[in-house]
């Protein structure tokens, strides 16, 4: 099927995306492209001339083709049944890309990039990452209905799987908060950066990098214990969800005690979103395979 094959492709542009809007914000290039959008320095294509407005280019040139592989998703959705599960899924998907694009449009023209360390770009990071969560949400879900023909995913909505989503949501968004963290105000050493954590005269994302590991270390209890009751009460094989929640925090100690390394801190993203859609995935198998989850 045509839709599943772009389905795939999309999920697949997201990961992209994001990693690359990542590194944007690490490299401090959110200035390449200047206070203009869509456009980059006014020109539809920029000469790039210069490191920042390559990544800053790049970034936009993979989240345009995410958009436009997600309103043709959109477009041939409306082929299916009005009430459909997929086209419901659908409908959240293009929410979820559109509200994506207007974040990014709105922190580039009000130039909350680089070095910027206003309230409103303190604000509008968490959001963003905690929408493209959503995102990638969405587009694992479509991708499942599409692949097993499903007409209901009532099963996927239990307590722990509403509990586990809202603690990596929790987790993205002090997440991104960290990021900006080190960025914004960077450490000679791990153990400077540690003592700073807790330093009252520090800067307040400083203070708040904290809150990340304690959320998270939460989140990967909490995983691997669904992790196991998927495997036990319902058959499915977790394995490879329980090998990622500790490659994650391995990347995320290292990436720590290395005081941080452009990297790693890409890797370890890249390591967590593909946890997120793991566990988005594993947990629809319920659906799949009909089962009751009380």
């Amino acid at each position: 099927m045509r839709l599943l094959f772009y389905t795939k492709l999309g999920l697949v542009l997201s990961v992209l995306s994001i990693l690359a809007g990542a590194f944007v914000r690490a490299t401090g290039s959110g200035d390449g492209c200047g206070a203009t959008w869509p456009t980059c320095k006014g020109k539809i294509i920029p000469t790039l001339s210069d490191t920042s407005e390559i990544i800053e280019f790049s970034h936009r040139s993979v989240s345009g083709v995410l958009l436009i592989v997600t309103l043709y998703i959109f477009i041939n959705s409306r082929k299916l049944e009005k009430n459909s599960i997929a086209r419901t899924a659908v409908n959240y998907l293009t929410f979820f890309v559109l509200f994506e694009a207007l974040i990014g449009a709105v922190i580039v023209v009000f130039e909350w990039v680089g070095l910027n360390s206003s309230l409103p770009r303190i604000i509008a990071v968490p959001i963003h990452l905690v929408n493209t969560f959503g995102l990638l949400a969405s587009y694992v879900i479509l991708y499942k209905i599409l692949e097993n023909k499903l007409d209901s995913i009532k099963n996927l909505w239990n307590r722990n799987f509403i509990i586990i989503s809202i603690f990596f949501l929790l987790t993205g968004a002090t997440g991104s908060i960290t990021a900006l963290a080190d960025v914004l105000y960077p450490s000679a050493s791990f153990y400077e950066g540690f003592m700073d954590d807790f330093d009252k005269t520090s800067e307040l994302l400083t203070r708040l990098r904290i809150f990340h590991p304690i959320v998270s270390t939460i989140l990967s209890i909490g995983l691997y214990i669904e992790s196991k009751q998927l495997q036990e009460r319902f058959n499915i094989n977790t394995n490879f969800l329980k090998f990622l929640i500790f490659a994650a925090i391995f990347l995320g100690v290292t990436n720590v005690l290395s005081n941080i390394v452009l990297f790693l801190s890409i890797f370890h993203l890249a390591m967590a979103d593909l946890l997120w859609i793991t566990y988005i995935y594993v947990s629809l198998d319920k659906v799949k395979n009909n089962l009751p989850t009380n």
